[in-house]
């Protein structure tokens, strides 16, 4: 009944995996581009929002709560932003002395401003 050591249906599932194991990866087309590409501010996201924010008032720190209030987008956008400008060293953040040391104040970074 059976043909051997493998069965029919071993062999036909063997043989597909082989099959799609030798197909090649599809092409990439010359002229397809990310429209997100990653470490690039977007205009009109929470993250240029942030940015502008502190530039606008570059000697000011801020806590995130202010900012959230200012440029009316949402805490978990407002987060983000902040991690990504501090991973640019765009932004530095200062402990707040009259609250726990978690809660952190933003400002824009020296060479943001132009200060030397």
């Amino acid at each position: 009944m059976s043909g051997g050591p493998i069965s029919s249906g071993t062999a036909w599932l063997a043989q597909q995996l082989l099959g799609a194991a030798a197909k090649a990866p599809p092409a990439i087309h010359a002229g397809c581009v990310n429209p997100r590409p990653p470490g690039v501010i977007r205009p009109g996201s929470a993250t240029e929002a942030v940015l502008a924010l502190l530039r606008e008032n570059p000697r000011r720190q801020f806590m995130c709560i202010t900012i959230v209030q200012r440029t009316g987008c949402t805490r978990a956008a407002v987060d983000w932003a902040l991690l990504y400008l501090r991973s640019q060293n765009l932004i530095n953040t200062h402990q707040d002395a009259e609250r726990n040391p978690r809660y952190l104040r933003y400002s824009l970074a020296k060479a943001s401003r132009g200060d030397t």
